[in-house]
């Protein structure tokens, strides 16, 4: 097996980068060069424009691959159809997307969730982090970082093959970047945005711009773009923590988000290109979440009486969960955090073409830092005021009936801030160094064209850490509310609103009283990873049929560091898989297509799950008994799946398709979660509980048992040659897994939806063009480790919006609007087994947040 050491893969990969650098750029001043001039041809530009022309050249992609995908292109610079790239995605047949705060974050594939799809940025990984304290380390790209300005085009590849990088067990998302001397010397784009959204009622302003120039003899270009979004971001909404208490609550986030890009491209002769990408991806996400926290008095260990169950009759084994009664008293509470995310990339990219072979290098590195920096949290100085009220779960929602209380005038009158643990930063890294090369032989072996082989390395480290804040030790944690007032916030799925007090004050005085930090060795986590892959793969074509076949060879190597009892220890771990596959396309006539597919396809385990050190969750945070200690596992093996694709496709004009595709997905090795209960003595935390929290729910992660995905998807694409289109597709999956793989006893995989669809219908003049379009997706399943659980989430629909209208040939004036109808995300508990006294009994309402509606106006130019 293949082992790279990842100070010596990361000293030549940066070697190699100055060294291309170098060349891209000196070369340019060479007398070879010059001599060159005379050989450079004209470089070919397809020019996409408008609607119907990006439509019709994403269906000139699809028809003419060897494998089984989706291509969508940018209408022209600026002008990708979404203002997010998830957002866009959503609406090619078999994809759905989650949404974090509103804005598209993860996309799932046929079914398969969102930890079994691949997304590259040029055909390489990207590094990521998450900025919120709670978001777990995964391999999952992060939607919210890349702005559709700086995208040209995005291919989904639902069917394998031996080229492409492993990890899509789902799918693979190719995000492609434009290139300088694919554009027009001298071309600029500009565009000034403003951003309304329901929730905050603010306007936030958005730039971006991008120029391109190349030399008169086309060999030497260079693009710079870069995009700046301010957002007020607010949302509010109900959750419950049962059987302790619910509550109306909201979170605030003032975001920042920035993407500066350099690319240089070089082509000395007509046969050879060097391609230099740089990226830089940031955004400051500084966060606060409010709550009123109403606990109930008819707890199992409370007094009171309960007048209505989910789940139960109230009586016996299967007593359920409380739904309606007394509530005991109310409790104010804030988190104040201070967050942020960044992501780096430097690629470089060589392209030759010999006389019968082209060659392909690349080299590059990536890295990201983000997590949340700061984390406070100020609880109701008098512990809880007690109340005179009833709340009522039973009508798919969170109400509450309070008498003599008003929840926009309650002031605790003092708050007191959570000390040690309670006061902290959760930094993450993410890193990754590549080096890959492919090289494809014209060959005349019978109906075999082209040979093609390559290898790539790469390492990649990853690391989760937490750091508390030392104090002062005269530090008074508690403070008086007067003068802390800013009115009253907006909480709640409904129309309730609480006082909201100065958080960039409580931060000040708590940042004030910090003497240093101390790092919890017991939550430190890292992951390192040396990956090979090597591939050959075979292109054929003969009468009527074409496509490819091959095999990808993958070894990992993977160390998890950790510390026990402030001791540093580490565990190994190794796989390897061959990837088979094999694609064809077959012209049953002019324009009727059969296309299949069979493949092995590999997604590694995510992160998360592999760090080995124990993770105590739930610890003094308000809650009692909900202490979580979960185990990860080094030694998990990959997602493998055996899958198959058969499909027909009719293209009845140049821009115009019906087809159906039946797809099917043998998956094994999916985590599970072992879950027991144990003593406060059997957990070795270090730590110290509180009183009330006594006991712990330990989850220990392990390979469970496999699952089978089926479905088919429909695709309709027409012009009808006036002005108006249409694109409509709808997908049935039905994705099961065995009832003992999750810890809620459902067969149903996460992030996976019974029914999806999507409907889309647009009208373009030369002067002006409207798009409307209608995303749909049916139930799913979300889950998490810790306190958030597993739960479903309910169908959502997002009815989206724009229209622009060409001022001049250089000025456009335009107008999105998302989520128009305002849908709300609702959750609710969904265990498959008698529950009791849990929130996470089938049909109780733990979660329902309101979402906004986003209006964007701007204007463009370009020339």
């Amino acid at each position: 097996m293949t082992h790279i050491k990842i100070n010596k893969l990361t000293k030549s990969i940066k070697t190699a980068l100055f060294i291309g650098t170098a060349a891209s750029s000196g070369m340019l001043f060479s007398n070879s060069a010059t001599a060159q001039d005379a050989q450079q041809q004209g470089v070919e530009v397809i020019q996409i424009s408008g609607i119907r022309a990006s439509t019709a050249q994403n269906l000139n992609n699809k028809r003419f691959s060897d494998s089984i995908i989706d291509a969508i292109n940018a209408e022209d610079i600026g002008k990708f159809p979404d203002k997010n790239v998830a957002e866009s995605l959503q609406r090619i047949s078999g994809v759905t997307i989650q949404r974090q705060f509103g804005e598209g974050a993860g996309v799932s594939i046929r079914g398969a969730g969102l930890d079994l799809t691949l997304t590259t940025l040029n055909g390489q990984n990207v590094a990521s982090t998450g900025w919120f304290v709670l978001e777990p380390a995964k391999r999952s790209f992060n939607y919210e970082l890349l702005p559709s300005e700086l995208v040209g085009k995005l291919e989904v590849y639902k069917s394998s093959q031996a080229d492409l990088a492993e990890g899509g067990v789902g799918g693979t998302v190719v995000v492609n970047t434009r290139k300088p001397l694919e554009l027009d010397a001298m071309t600029f784009y500009g565009s000034v945005e403003g951003q309304y959204q329901t929730d905050s009622g603010e306007t936030d302003p958005q730039l971006s711009g991008m120029f391109s120039w190349k030399d008169d003899a086309e060999q030497f270009g260079v693009m710079v773009s870069a995009v700046m979004q301010e957002r007020s971001l607010q949302r509010q909404g109900n959750e419950a923590f049962w059987e302790w208490g619910a509550g109306p609550v909201g979170f605030t986030q003032e975001r920042q988000r920035s993407a500066l890009t350099a690319t240089l491209q070089y082509a000395p002769s007509s046969n050879l290109d060097f391609v230099l990408n740089a990226m830089n991806m940031e955004m400051e996400a500084n966060n606060t979440n409010y709550a009123l926290w109403l606990t109930q008095a008819d707890s199992s260990w409370g007094t009171g009486e309960t007048t209505a169950w989910i789940g139960g009759n109230g009586t016996g084994d299967t007593i359920g969960t409380q739904a309606a009664g007394p509530l005991n008293v109310a409790y104010y509470q804030a988190r104040p955090r201070e967050a942020t995310m960044k992501s780096d990339v430097l690629d470089l990219t060589m392209n030759y073409s010999g006389e019968n072979y082209t060659l392909k290098l690349q080299v590059g590195d990536t890295s990201s830092t983000g997590g949340t920096d700061f984390e406070m949290v100020v609880d109701d100085g008098t512990g809880g005021t007690p109340i005179d009220g009833t709340y009522d779960f039973t009508n798919g929602g969170q109400t509450w009936n309070i008498n003599n209380f008003d929840m926009a005038t309650y002031d605790p009158g003092t708050l007191a801030m959570g000390t040690g643990a309670a006061f902290n930063k959760t930094p993450k890294t993410d890193d990754e160094s590549y080096i890959q090369a492919d090289i494809e032989f014209d060959v005349d072996y019978g109906p075999i064209s082209a040979i093609k082989t390559g290898v790539k390395f790469s390492d990649h480290n990853t690391t989760s850490r937490q750091f508390f804040f030392n104090q002062s030790d005269d530090f008074d944690n508690v403070i008086s509310t007067s003068g802390l007032s800013n009115g009253t916030y907006d909480v709640g799925a409904g129309d309730y609103q609480i006082i909201q007090f100065d958080d960039n004050a409580l931060i000040d005085w708590a940042k004030a009283s910090i003497t240093g930090e101390t790092e919890d060795l017991g939550t430190y986590s890292e992951i390192q990873e040396d990956n090979f892959a090597a591939y050959v793969m075979a292109k054929f074509s003969t009468d009527g049929i074409r496509g490819n076949f091959g095999v990808r060879y993958v070894s990992t190597d993977a160390t998890s560091t950790y510390y026990i009892d402030d001791v540093k220890s580490h565990t190994d771990a190794d796989y390897s898989e061959f990837l088979p596959s094999f694609n064809m396309a077959m012209d049953l006539s002019e324009d009727l297509i059969l296309r299949f597919s069979a493949a092995r396809a590999m997604s590694r385990p995510q992160y998360v799950d592999m760090y080995v050190n124990p993770s105590p969750i739930g610890v003094n945070d308000d809650t009692p008994n909900n202490q979580f200690w979960v185990i990860g596992n080094v030694g998990l093996k990959p997602f493998v799946s055996d899958q198959f694709d058969l499909g027909l496709e009719w293209y009845f004009d140049e821009s115009s398709l019906l087809s159906a595709t039946w797809f099917k997905k043998d998956v094994k090795n999916f985590v599970t979660i072992q879950e027991y209960s144990a003593t406060n003595a059997e957990v070795p935390f270090a730590g110290t509980l509180r009183p009330d929290e006594q006991g712990w729910t330990v989850q220990e992660k392990s390979n469970g048992k496999a699952a089978e995905i089926e479905g088919i998807e429909f695709q309709y694409q027409q012009d009808f040659g006036n002005g108006f289109g249409s694109l409509i597709n709808y997908t049935y999956t039905d994705a099961q897994a065995d009832e003992e793989t999750f810890t809620d006893a459902n067969s149903v995989l996460s992030d996976s939806s019974r029914h999806s669809y999507n409907v889309t219908g647009y009208y373009e003049t030369e002067q002006f063009q409207v798009r409307i379009s209608y995303n749909w997706r049916s139930e799913y399943m979300l889950r998490e480790s810790g306190s958030y659980g597993n739960r479903l989430h309910d169908d959502f629909g997002s009815l989206d919006m724009s229209a622009v209208y060409h001022l001049t040939d250089n000025i456009d004036l335009k107008i999105d609007a998302n989520n128009i109808t305002e849908e709300s995300s609702v959750q609710t508990g969904n265990n498959n087994y008698q529950t009791n006294y849990s929130g996470f009994a089938r049909d109780f309402p733990l979660y329902e947040y309101e979402m906004a509606r986003r209006i964007t106006v701007g204007a463009s130019v370009r020339f």
